[in-house]
C-alpha cells in the first residue's frame, strides 16, 4: 500500500468538502454516490479502518450540503471554503481526515503524510502536534 493512495484520498475529500460548501446545489444523492464510487475504487488498496474514515467524511459532506443549501445558513462573507466547513460542522468534519492521515502515517510513513497529520491535528484539536519535531526525527524515534 502506498502513501500516494492516502494522499490522493485526502485530496479527494478536501475537494469534496470544497465543492459541497461552495456549490451545494450541485450535490444530490446521485452526485454523492458517484463520488463515493470513484473514490472508493481509487482507495481500494487502503486498509478497512482507513476506508471507514472515507465513509465518515462522506457523511460529513452530506451534512455540509444540507447546511449550505439551506437559505437560513447562507453566509456570504466567508469566501474560504474551509471556514464554511468550520461554520457548519467545526472540527467534527475534519476528524475523519485526521484519522485517515494518521492511518497513512502508520501504514506508509512519509514526510508529506507527517505534515498532513500535523496540519489536521491542529485544526481538530486546536493545539500543535509534534511541535519542533520534523519527520526525520519522528521516524528515528517512532
Amino acid at each position: 500500500m502506498s502513501g500516494a493512495a492516502f494522499l490522493s484520498t485526502l485530496r479527494s475529500i478536501d475537494g469534496l468538502y470544497e465543492s459541497v460548501v461552495t456549490d451545494p446545489e450541485n450535490w444530490g444523492e446521485q452526485a454523492f454516490a458517484d463520488w463515493a464510487n470513484d473514490t472508493l475504487v481509487e482507495a481500494a488498496e487502503l486498509p478497512r479502518d482507513a476506508m471507514r474514515e472515507v465513509r465518515r467524511a462522506l457523511r460529513s459532506a452530506q451534512k455540509l450540503q444540507v447546511f449550505w443549501s439551506s437559505s437560513a445558513s447562507a453566509v456570504t462573507d466567508h469566501d474560504d471554503w474551509r471556514s464554511k466547513v468550520d461554520i457548519a460542522l467545526g472540527p467534527k468534519a475534519w476528524r475523519p481526515t485526521l484519522d485517515l492521515a494518521r492511518h497513512g502515517l502508520e501504514h506508509s510513513p512519509s514526510e508529506e503524510i507527517f505534515e498532513e497529520v500535523r496540519e489536521r491535528f491542529s485544526v481538530v484539536n486546536s493545539e500543535r502536534w509534534m511541535e519542533g519535531v520534523d519527520f526525520e526525527e519522528w521516524a528515528r524515534n517512532g
